[in-house]
């Protein structure tokens, strides 16, 4: 994969943290809340506003570092090169690869579409006590009921109020994305947009966050859809977003059926096998259920 580095000025990496700035290579601009990680390891953290970040690289100098952002080409880097040579590693451009989506969007902007529909939202909702970490993604799989082509128009998902904040509990931010179902791989598959949805959650309560998406042109395929929930930081630590825990905290369903996965940064899906056990009436009627985060889609089909 092809990337361009820029030598600037001769450059230090102080007790080996690593600061650089992420920009566009086709017209310079900054890229904001792109995702940084060392491969293989929940440690990273994502640019700010201004496209900057800063890593400590100090225990991983035998890894390599991950870039990777909506729309963009994700880059490795070997750590040693960088620890060598930070200088060369002070901006770094990412190319685009919006071009693969396009005629899918072309697509569904010259169809006609019918009546509204919706799915998801179960029953049997709770939220989680403890936050899960800056980067992750929750995703979870849609059916589509009559397996006809049609387009996404909204989307929303509830999160729910953190007690007991601590010292490394951080508001997050949410960004929504939105994949094909790889049947093949049982897990997600390409990416059915390109657009940066970002909700940017300010209170720590019980709400409803929604995204109407009308004008983003998200196709509904006949196999379904995978969309996905990423707790972003709007603020990244100096050093490692990984010591963080998030809030508002996600809810979620208890089903039989399990439907979700967690990508860490973009460095993998792994689905979500472990299960609940819930009292019953009586004490032999115990259940197990897979854990779903509470997810509703609005859908239209083709005429």
């Amino acid at each position: 994969m092809k990337f361009l580095i820029v030598l600037l000025f001769p450059f230090v990496c102080v007790g080996q943290n690593f600061n650089s700035q992420i920009k566009a290579s086709k017209n310079s601009e900054v890229l904001s809340y792109v995702n940084i990680s060392i491969l293989n390891k929940r440690v990273g953290t994502n640019t700010d506003a201004n496209g900057e970040f800063t890593l400590n690289l100090k225990n991983f100098k035998k890894d390599t570092l991950l870039i990777s952002y909506l729309g963009y080409t994700s880059i490795k880097i070997p750590v040693k090169n960088i620890l060598a040579y930070p200088s060369e590693y002070k901006l770094i451009y990412l190319e685009e690869e919006k071009e693969k989506i396009d005629e899918i969007i072309l697509s569904v902007k010259r169809k006609k579409y019918g009546f509204s529909h919706t799915i998801g939202a179960r029953k049997n909702w709770f939220s989680s006590s403890v936050g899960v970490q800056f980067g992750m993604e929750q995703t979870i799989y849609f059916e589509n009921p009559k397996e006809k082509k049609g387009k996404i128009e909204e989307v929303s998902f509830w999160v729910n109020k953190k007690d007991n904040l601590y010292s490394n509990s951080r508001l997050t931010w949410f960004r929504i994305k939105f994949y094909e179902y790889d049947s093949t791989k049982n897990e997600p598959g390409k990416l059915l947009s390109y657009e940066d949805i970002l909700l940017k959650s300010v209170e720590n309560k019980k709400q409803e966050l929604k995204v109407k998406l009308k004008n983003y042109h998200i196709p509904f395929p006949t196999s379904g859809i995978c969309v996905s929930i990423e707790t972003v930081n709007p603020n990244p630590n100096q050093k490692n977003d990984s010591q963080f825990m998030t809030y508002p905290v996600l809810m979620y369903s208890r089903e039989k059926e399990n439907r979700s996965w967690h990508n860490y940064r973009d460095q993998g899906w792994y689905a979500r096998t472990s299960q609940e056990r819930v009292e019953g009436v009586w004490a032999w009627s115990k259940k197990l259920y897979y854990i779903n985060p509470t997810i509703k889609i609005k859908y239209k089909y083709e005429r």
